[in-house]
């Protein structure tokens, strides 16, 4: 808890208080002799001062005309910015509760003077009765605040951790410790009948969120069952484990020294062990053919793989240099109680901690034009998170639009949280790095508008890769704000910026750097146009970016210059994807050229969904006739097929030795080894020819 930077990475990360505690018992001392002369007006008024010091952290963001839940824009975990920083610091770190144990003795030293005043006053009663009301009141008045929404505190996330309900608080220890000469009230007498529970109260505290995540059915608690299996536990674990070495504790008081360093050295011998592989069941590298294979790239996450898997890479070549970037995700599901249409429900919230990441390194254009043969990556990234990343309010792209889904059956209100953007696709402009990226809306100061809460479609222009300068996400306009938009394929062609907004019709958008755009082209492919009248469930989509190729002697199906790029079909049936490369004209109205056989991926499962194993192309390079497809296999690995271009040239003649039209093979709702070819007499039909 003492730095910020390690507090969530903590393996019982509520036990973060115990930090604190030895520090505080070292203060105790000079902190007694401080207050050991105060007067019950001095000792009373030290009270209403720390009772009102927690709420600064409304009072502050109030008269700075900022948001009161401005710690909403933080992330477990993350500690990049100094937000992160001083969220942590205020929810975790000792000196943020203090005042909680200083208000602790000033409630001892109000008893003491109290109770002098009790035994010299004619009428001891006026002092006894208060006693008698004051636990009550203090339970009453947690139990309306917890049980009320309109009573919850402001800011209450931080607010109320930092202790805005002392007040409380201390009615409550206060009427229970009653004064020392006085006889003990009755609910105090009460409460005496429970003093078993402090032999179980340590494991309580710190097993009391392992017996939550291994309970069968978590979000649809019983709370009584729950609070016998936690006791139940809790005297186990007691019994067992903590009586044993309490007794070993007291027994060998020199043996004991050794045991801080003795522990330190096990867990810095288990933080050196070898890191497992993530995905045992993927294989590191298939080999196709002599030009062309299939491996795990290189790509290492700067904070550590502790943080969330990576997927779906992009890589654009900026002259000697290669610029990368992933996603990196982790699925959260947690449950609470909460309100939905002013009544009671179960909130369960789908938590997808979602980052961009980016790096760049040097390129070794002979390296990357001996891959195919050698296997042997020619680059190792070490990927940093994209924290520079800001709305055009310059705010962090953090606090976004969490869609809702509310199931009657079982009165739970589903949120679907994801903590920031999504899939990015990396290119060039003019020699500066540009970035699309898909993203929740990140929310306004009023909030979502109602149905509008879906993902949208960003550039960043002028990216820079290792966090020189900011970046801005601006919304690209040309889309539908009330459906998803992602998938665009961003290309660049004679200075200015386009996407290809959908494959199948090929509609092209031209964009500006500001996110303004507007279509400008729409060509049909007669292949997929009946592809699409023989197979409604089959969605056509687009996939990476596209790169600019001029190269007929490894392009013999095609000997012409035109954009290579990737689209993938899915089957809404059978829930599976396939992927191909394809080919557009390098000039307006870029309508296709040639698609290519199914592309050989490796495929997996998710592990955060039951789905079927699968793939997604993210990616595209060409170096050096060597072409490098990137994508993610099941949400959890990022891989590329690396090939020749020769090689991958003979997937588009081998598409079109099929007949120049569209085939479907393998069975009738499209699996993994039906194909979709086309040959460039395909119609283009000339929608908007705006220059």
């Amino acid at each position: 808890a003492w730095w910020p930077g390690w507090t969530e990475q903590a393996l019982q990360t509520h036990c973060w208080f115990l930090s604190a505690m030895v520090v505080f018992w070292l203060l105790f001392k000079p902190l007694s002799r401080c207050l050991q002369n105060l007067s019950l007006v001095a000792t009373l008024a030290s009270m209403v001062a720390l009772f009102a010091l927690p709420w600064l952290v409304i009072l502050l963001p109030a008269i700075a005309h900022q948001s009161l839940t401005w710690y909403s824009a933080h992330s477990w975990g993350q500690t990049s910015t100094l937000l992160d920083l001083s969220v942590v610091f205020l929810k975790f770190h000792p000196a943020c509760y203090l005042h909680i144990f200083v208000l602790g003795m000033l409630l001892a030293k109000l008893r003491i003077l109290l109770d002098a005043k009790a035994k010299t006053s004619a009428r001891p009663w006026v002092f006894c009765l208060p006693m008698e009301f004051l636990a009550p009141i203090g339970y009453l008045g947690l139990f309306l605040v917890f049980s009320l929404p309109e009573l919850e505190p402001l800011a209450f996330k931080l607010s109320a951790r930092l202790s805005v309900l002392l007040p409380f608080q201390a009615a409550v220890l206060l009427g229970l410790a009653g004064l020392p000469s006085m006889p003990i009230g009755r609910v105090a007498q009460f409460a005496t009948w429970f003093n078993f529970l402090e032999n179980y109260s340590y494991a309580m505290y710190v097993f009391q969120f392992i017996c939550y995540s291994v309970w069968p059915d978590r979000g649809q608690i019983n709370l009584a069952l729950f609070l016998i299996f936690s006791m139940g536990s809790a005297v186990v674990i007691a019994t067992v484990v903590q009586k044993p070495v309490q007794g070993c504790w007291s027994k060998y008081p020199t043996g004991r020294l050794a045991v801080p360093f003795v522990l330190s050295a096990v867990l810095v011998g288990v933080a050196m062990l070898p890191v497992h592989d993530p995905n045992p069941d993927v294989p590191i590298v298939v080999r196709h053919d002599s030009r062309m294979f299939d491996t795990r790239l290189p790509l290492v996450d700067s904070e550590g793989s502790a943080m969330g898997l990576l997927m779906n890479p992009s890589l654009a070549v900026r002259g000697d240099r290669i610029v990368m970037t992933a996603r990196r995700h982790k699925l959260e599901v947690s449950w609470r109680n909460g309100w939905y249409n002013h009544s009671s429900a179960l909130v369960e919230d789908q938590t997808w901690h979602s980052d961009i990441l980016l790096g760049e390194v040097a390129l070794d254009a002979e390296a990357w034009s001996r891959w195919p043969t050698t296997g042997e990556a020619p680059f190792q990234a070490s990927m940093k998170p994209w924290y520079w990343l800001r709305t055009p309010q310059n705010q962090g792209w953090r606090h976004l639009c969490a869609p809702e889904d509310y199931v009657a059956k079982n009165n739970t209100l589903v949120r679907h949280v994801v903590t920031g953007p999504e899939d990015a696709k990396v290119f060039l402009r003019n020699g500066s790095i540009s970035v699309s990226f898909n993203s929740l809306p990140p929310m306004g100061e009023e909030g979502c508008a109602l149905g509008q809460d879906v993902s949208q479609m960003y550039l960043a222009s002028s990216v820079s890769a290792d966090g020189a300068a900011d970046s801005v996400g601006r919304h690209l306009t040309c889309g539908a704000t009330d459906k998803a938009e992602k998938n665009w394929i961003p290309f660049e062609h004679n200075g200015k910026m386009y996407f290809v907004y959908s494959p199948s019709p090929h509609r092209v958008v031209r964009a500006e750097d500001d996110g303004s755009c507007q279509q400008v082209f729409s060509t049909d492919f007669e292949p997929f146009a009946k592809l699409k009248r023989n197979n409604s469930h089959l969605e056509i989509r687009g996939s990476g970016q596209a790169v600019f190729v001029n190269d007929t002697a490894a392009t013999l199906s095609l000997p012409r210059p035109h954009f290579l790029a990737a689209l993938h079909i899915y089957d809404t049936k059978a829930k599976t994807y396939s992927h191909f490369a394809y080919r557009f004209s390098d000039e307006p109205p870029f309508n296709i050229l040639q698609v290519s056989s199914q592309l050989p991926l490796v495929e997996a499962t998710s592990e955060d969904s039951p789905t079927n194993p699968f793939a997604f192309v993210s990616g595209l390079a060409v170096v050096n006739r060597t072409v490098a497809i990137s994508y993610g296999a099941g949400d959890r690995e990022a891989r590329a097929l690396v090939m020749t271009m020769d090689r991958l040239d003979e997937l588009f003649a081998c598409a079109d030795a099929m007949g120049g039209e569209a085939v479907v093979s393998g069975n009738a709702s499209f699996l993994g080894n039906g194909s979709v070819v086309g040959n460039t007499s395909a119609t283009d039909n000339v929608s908007a020819a705006a220059r």
